[in-house]
């Protein structure tokens, strides 16, 4: 469920400018990059709503300036500069005028002495901007504990970056109430659209170096867009940290192969990046599955340490473009429990596309598929060369994973899992596996034998510090048979963590599931 709106903002903001395995990607990082005042060839502006006059030279608490677009336009493009806002609400829609110098120097909006800075779309200036934060191809940016709120108009977007460019961070927002209309009771159509933070590369040049970090987005009516969206030719990224939720669509989306961002088609698609240890909640369409996490024609991208529940789905790898394949996605060491459908949906629905060279690996997913009903854990459609080991696999009804008739799943490799089912029988769990050769099985057994995958896999309980939902610790007790009995082989990837971001292997083997336990 792509957003479907033309880049004709793309041209008003250009013309403005003159007035598996580890990804490549940035490394973790978790800090506040706005501290620029220790800098050299740092300039420092400063902006009060309420005793400011854009007038003044802004250059210091004494003279700062009422707005902070006035702030902006004094920057230089090149150049390192700061702008410090006092702590109020800032009816203003505001375009990013320059560039830094370097990550060293770049150009930084953030608060003053701790205040809370929040734009509010309500009654605010440049009305014909659908944006509360423009951005047309700016490198060497920082936008850092500024509050984005009320934007609610047909493409409304919190932060909107367009173009190609490189090093721009977006550390410790909030952003919500953000809506192509403020009834959350309607139905969207494709054309109806908002999206609280996207990021498009829309040229044959790449943006770059992308870090959006400890951020809230929520309460957000997005239609058929996203909560935070990376599209088009966008590479090295690492999203991390940030909290989704209650979004009326998909929280976080990777996707590619939509002409509408004008990318060429050889680079029009995320990849290189991480999506690591961000909580994501409450992320449902009224008019489609939608997933907490979802990576949609993008390519070698780690999804690692999240917990997603009560979304729709909780994390999906797929394609929706005929004709592309989604590639290198490593699904690892999440939490994913007490989503409406499937925990996990891993495959492309375009018939000529498929999801390949991926993994699903050390997830613990506990009592998906809420609504009740046929269906399971994991649901696999067009899929080659998937690898599922290491997972904790428990059911809340006797289906465990479906593998859907009419889809094509190929050259699968299944190993050192932990099933369990409602039942608390493995007689009754059910594999659908129509895509194979037509046949359902009733216990993990039999689909041992028949189809040769799963050898070292087994059937029981996995001993959770609390399985009682909704608030359930998925965390292992020192009494749980998935301790150290994972694939003997199993290497960590550089940087691949657990989920509390501890060493994946201790004690000298691995453990099922996303907690990599001390015991």
């Amino acid at each position: 469920m792509k957003n479907l709106f033309l880049l004709g903002i793309l041209a008003f903001l250009l013309n403005a400018c003159s007035k598996s395995n580890e990804i490549n990607g940035l490394s973790d990082k978790n800090e506040k990059e706005s501290s620029a005042q220790n800098l050299l060839a740092i300039t420092s502006f400063y902006v009060n709503g309420t005793s400011g006059n854009d007038a003044n030279a802004g250059t210091s608490p004494a003279l700062a300036l009422k707005t902070i677009q006035a702030a902006l336009w004094k920057t230089t493009d090149g150049a390192g500069a700061t702008i410090y806002v006092a702590g109020g609400t800032y009816k203003e829609r505001l375009y990013w005028s320059n560039s830094g110098a370097s990550s060293a120097e770049p150009i930084t909006l953030t608060n003053y002495n701790n205040g809370v800075v929040i734009l509010d779309g309500v009654n605010a200036t440049n009305t014909a901007q659908n944006e509360m934060i423009a951005i047309a191809s700016k490198s060497h940016i920082r936008i850092d504990h500024i509050n984005i709120a009320n934007n609610y108009r047909s493409n409304a977007k919190g932060i909107y970056m367009v173009g190609s460019g490189t090093d721009v961070h977006f550390t410790f927002c909030k952003i919500y109430n953000i809506g192509w209309t403020t009834n959350s009771s309607a139905v969207p159509s494709s054309t109806d659209n908002a999206s609280p933070l996207i990021v498009v590369g829309s040229t044959g040049t790449s943006y770059n170096e992308i870090y959006i970090g400890s951020n809230e987005i929520y309460n957000c009516n997005t239609g058929y867009s996203e909560g935070l969206t990376l599209t088009g030719n966008v590479e090295n990224f690492l999203v991390e940290s940030n909290v989704v939720h209650d979004i009326k669509n998909i929280g976080i989306d990777l996707s590619g192969n939509y002409s509408w961002t004008n990318a060429p088609a050889n680079v029009n698609f995320a990849r290189n990046g991480n999506v690591k240890n961000n909580t994501v909640y409450r992320c449902v369409s009224p008019v489609a599955t939608s997933a907490g996490i979802y990576v949609d024609g993008g390519k070698w991208i780690n999804i690692e340490g999240n917990t997603a529940y009560e979304n729709s789905t909780g994390i999906s790898a797929g394609c929706e473009n005929n004709n592309n394949n989604t590639e290198g996605i490593n699904i690892r060491s999440n939490f994913i429990y007490n989503n409406v459908e499937a925990g996990i949906i891993m495959g492309a629905n375009a018939p000529n596309s498929k999801v390949i060279h991926s993994t699903i690996t050390n997830n613990t997913l506990f009592k998906n598929y809420s609504k009740t009903g046929w269906g399971g854990e994991i649901h696999l459609q067009n899929t080659d060369q998937l690898s599922i080991r290491n997972n904790i696999i428990q059911s809340a009804s006797n289906i465990v994973i479906v593998a859907s008739a009419g889809y094509t799943a190929t050259n699968l490799s299944f190993d050192y899992n932990k099933y369990f089912s409602t039942s608390g029988s493995s007689a009754n769990i059910t594999f659908d596996w129509g895509s194979i050769n037509q046949a359902t099985y009733g216990s993990l057994a039999a689909f041992k034998t028949a189809t040769g995958l799963d050898a070292n896999s087994t059937y029981g309980t996995a001993s959770f510090v609390s399985a009682s939902l909704p608030n359930p610790n998925l965390h292992l007790t020192s009494a749980s048979l998935c301790v150290n009995i994972g694939l003997p082989s199993f290497v960590a990837q550089p940087g691949e963590l657990d989920i509390d971001k501890e060493a994946r292997v201790r004690n000298g083997r691995v453990d099922i599931g996303a907690d990599e336990s001390a015991y």
